[in-house]
């Protein structure tokens, strides 16, 4: 299963990002290897590119803080299964999104509520 995560450096170690579009680098790991790619955050004040990259790496689901609402459909529309990691380091959060116990990330807010708009994509299934 591969995972991305927004995180505010390039090591399992590092923070995940507060903002999806503000991140430094965005972690592709492959969780099943542990292994991962960083890709470098060019400057996206939307999120767009970045959203786009985890739909081209094919990844199942995002680790982040807050999206934007474009990246929030970019992502959505692909069934990309978006995690809440605030506050937690790469590591934590790919280790609670393991154990299931991550909150989703059900619509641009980041708020409770559902706007129908959320997609698993399986993954929880």
């Amino acid at each position: 299963m591969i995972i991305a995560v927004a995180a505010d450096d390039q090591s399992l170690e590092s923070r995940v990002s507060e903002e999806f579009e503000s991140c430094k680098y965005l972690l592709i790991v492959d969780m099943d290897k542990m292994e991962f790619k960083a890709v470098e955050n060019e400057g996206d004040p939307l999120g767009v590119d970045l959203a786009r990259k985890i739909t081209e790496y094919r990844c199942e689901g995002v680790v982040t803080g807050k999206l934007t609402p474009a990246a929030f459909e970019i992502m959505a529309e692909d069934g990309v299964t978006r995690f809440d990691g605030r506050g937690y380091s790469v590591k934590e959060a790919l280790d609670l999104v393991d154990k299931r116990a991550l909150e989703l990330i059900k619509n641009p807010e980041g708020m409770d509520g559902c706007g129908g708009d959320h997609n698993h994509g399986g993954f929880l299934n």
